[in-house]
C-alpha cells in the first residue's frame, strides 16, 4: 500500500529556499494595453510565471528554458499557467523588451515596461531572475536568480496549480485512508476530533478542481470512522481535504477501479 503523504505548503516552500512568502500586486497594462491585476489572476487559480531580464545575453538561455516549460502546460492545463515577460527596472522600452523576446523565441506572452513590475520586488538583482507567483495567498514559490532549476521550477508550477487545497491545512486530526489506492467505491477514512465539530471531506484532482464534496454532519470529539463512496471518481491521484471547523488536514490518495 503506498505511503500516504501529509503535505503543508510552507514546508514544500522550504524546500524550494524561498524566503519571501508573499507576492508584489499590481494592475497594469502591458506593452499591448492590455490590463492585468496579478491578484486577480491568481485568485482565479492562475499560476504566473515572472522572468525579468535587462535584457542581456545571459538572459536568454534561463528565459527561454522557462518559457518553454510553461508551453508545455498549455495542453493539460490550458489558461492556468501564464508567462510575464518584464524589464528588470521597469524603465527599458516596450520595443526593446518584445524585441529582445521575439529574437530569443519568447513571444505571444504580456511583456511589461512598468516600474509596477520590477525584480526588486524579490530581492537582489539578477540577470534574470525568474519567479513563480500561486495560490490564494499570492505565494511566491519560486524565486531564482542567474540561472534555471528546470526541476524545482515545474515543481513550483505544480504546486501552484494546487495551492489553494493547501491554504490553512495546519491540523493533524491523523487522517488516514483504507485501502490506498482505493481500488472499491467503498473507502474507509478514519480521524480524530479535539472537538466536537461539522465536518465535511472535499476530493480535488491535480489541477486544484474540487471534484467531490461529502458532508458528515456535526460529530463529537473522539476517534470516527467513515465510509466514502468513490465510486464516480477516475482512475488517478487526488486529494482529501478534512475540515472540521476552522481547520483541515489534507492528504493525498489515488483511485484504482
Amino acid at each position: 500500500m503506498k505511503k500516504i503523504i501529509l503535505i503543508t505548503l510552507a514546508g514544500i516552500l522550504s524546500c524550494f529556499g524561498v524566503a519571501q512568502t508573499t507576492a508584489t500586486d499590481f494592475n497594469v497594462n502591458d506593452c499591448s494595453g492590455i490590463n492585468h491585476h496579478l491578484f486577480a489572476e491568481l485568485d482565479a487559480g492562475k499560476v504566473v510565471v515572472i522572468t525579468l531580464v535587462m535584457p542581456c545575453t545571459s538572459c536568454i538561455a534561463p528565459s527561454v528554458s522557462a518559457y518553454n516549460e510553461v508551453l508545455n502546460y498549455a495542453t493539460t492545463y490550458p489558461g492556468r499557467v501564464v508567462f510575464y515577460l518584464s524589464d528588470d527596472l521597469g524603465t527599458a522600452s516596450c520595443s526593446s523588451i518584445t524585441s529582445w523576446g521575439t529574437a530569443n523565441g519568447i513571444t505571444g506572452v504580456p511583456v511589461f515596461c512598468n516600474t509596477a513590475v520590477k525584480q526588486s520586488d524579490y530581492g537582489t538583482a539578477a540577470m534574470p531572475k525568474i519567479v513563480v507567483l500561486g495560490g490564494p495567498a499570492h505565494t511566491v514559490l519560486f524565486n531564482q536568480n542567474n540561472g534555471l532549476n528546470v526541476t524545482n521550477f515545474n515543481a513550483a508550477i505544480n504546486l501552484g496549480l494546487t495551492a489553494g487545497i493547501f491554504e490553512n491545512s495546519k491540523s493533524d486530526f491523523k487522517l488516514s485512508v483504507f485501502p490506498n489506492p482505493s481500488t472499491t467505491s467503498k473507502t474507509t477514512i478514519n480521524y480524530t476530533l479535539k472537538e466536537g465539530s461539522d465536518v465535511t471531506v472535499d476530493i480535488y484532482n491535480t489541477i486544484g478542481e474540487k471534484v467531490k464534496t461529502i458532508a458528515l454532519e456535526k460529530q463529537a470529539e473522539g476517534k470516527h470512522e467513515s465510509i466514502l463512496d468513490f465510486e464516480t471518481l477516475t482512475n488517478g491521484i487526488y486529494f482529501m481535504k478534512l475540515n472540521a471547523g476552522d481547520s483541515s488536514q489534507v492528504l493525498k490518495f489515488s483511485v484504482s477501479h
